[in-house]
């Protein structure tokens, strides 16, 4: 059975909470998932003569956002953060579970 955390044990827990480091985390899954989407659909798409949409380009476009901002955000520039909203939209767009992004 576990451990019932006191008061102290989840506040020793947010004492260490760093934001900097999970959003470092995210910010490389979503690199990492991107390109993984990329190389298991080349092929398809360059056979179809069809443009990769997983390409940095492409998802900026999708996201609505420049693509200089979206490569900042893949390689986690701690001046540009990632948004809630802007993650969501990540994880709907490559249609993976929430989970990939925090391993």
């Amino acid at each position: 059975m576990s451990k019932i955390p006191t008061f102290q044990d989840l506040q020793r827990k947010m004492t260490n909470f760093n934001l900097s480091d999970y959003q470092a985390t995210i910010c490389k899954n979503i690199k990492r998932i991107r390109k993984e989407l990329y190389e298991e659909n080349k092929t398809y798409y360059k056979e179809n003569n069809l443009m990769n949409p997983y390409s940095s380009q492409s998802i900026a476009e999708l996201l609505g956002i420049s693509h200089e901002y979206y490569k900042r955000l893949e390689s986690f520039d701690k001046s540009k953060p990632i948004s809630i909203k802007l993650f969501l939209k990540v994880v709907v767009l490559f249609d993976r579970n929430i989970d990939e992004y925090f391993i």
